[in-house]
């Protein structure tokens, strides 16, 4: 999709195909004071949890619960993200957010999730690719409960990716960053959300421009599981780009992030 086809009001395209209960809408969204920096817009890691938030309140209506997947032994994991922000909201703000499965392919399901603010201006755009795991983290195949809901949605994507090695030969700055309790879920995973805010502390220290664009492009894609005390981020930054890699103590690679101010 285009800049200017993510920016649109209303549906995005891959939504306007939809049946309508692939789509769900909240409009009792605000920006609470805690989502906020220091200039009183909303950090892009808030972004990332109202579209968790909007994904599971779908779900449940659809009638997929925490304990069904429970019961089954399954669960969502976030594998990649595309996420556009424009404008970011400032505390108090009142939002609507809408979410839709806009396409299926194997174990994955990817997810068009948008935040929008006053007079339908759309605040950010997001597409999230999520794999359906067992209770070990292991991919494993839609039960065959979700196979009519497939057949109806009807359509397929290629999962987002983001290339192993640095373009350019751009030296990086390594950052060392604590790893807190508050950055694992209830699933002893550090939380998607928790490490785009790990990114961004190592962007602070590199390259903080990024951090206060008024429009920013932000791409992630999470490779692994931790368990240790603190990760290392090399930061690689050129004009209005940079890539941030998160391993771990002992080199294996958890994180891939890309970060551009749009113009």
């Amino acid at each position: 999709m285009s800049l200017n086809e993510r920016l649109a009001p209303g549906l995005a395209p891959d939504e306007a195909r939809l049946p309508e209960h692939a789509r769900y809408r909240d409009e009792g969204r605000s920006v609470r004071f805690d989502e906020c920096n220091r200039s009183g817009t909303m950090r892009a890691a808030a972004v990332l949890r109202h579209a968790q938030d909007l994904a599971w309140q779908h779900s449940e209506t659809l009638q997929y619960g925490r304990a069904w997947y429970e019961s089954r032994g399954v669960g969502w994991v976030v594998r990649s993200v595309d996420l556009l922000i424009d404008q970011p909201p400032r505390s108090n703000e009142a939002m609507m957010g809408t979410t839709a499965l806009v396409g299926f392919r194997h174990v994955m399901a990817r997810r068009r999730t948008r935040l929008f603010g006053s007079a339908g201006r759309v605040i950010a755009d997001a597409t999230i690719d999520w794999v359906m795991t067992d209770q070990n983290g292991r991919p494993v195949r839609f039960p065959i409960e979700f196979e009519p809901f497939v057949a109806e949605v009807g359509a397929s994507f290629t999962p987002e990716k983001i290339p192993v090695e640095p373009t350019g030969d751009t030296a990086g700055v390594t950052v060392t960053v604590p790893l807190r309790v508050a950055d694992f879920d209830p699933l002893g995973h550090v939380n998607n959300a928790a490490w785009l805010e790990i990114a961004e502390e190592a962007l602070s220290a590199v390259a903080p421009a990024q951090l206060g664009a008024t429009r920013r492009r932000i791409r992630l894609e999470y490779l692994g599981l931790t368990t240790g005390a603190a990760v290392r981020c090399t930061v690689r930054s050129v004009a209005n780009e940079a890539r941030v890699d998160i391993l771990d103590e002992g080199g294996t690679a958890l994180v891939r992030a890309l970060f551009n101010v749009v113009a």
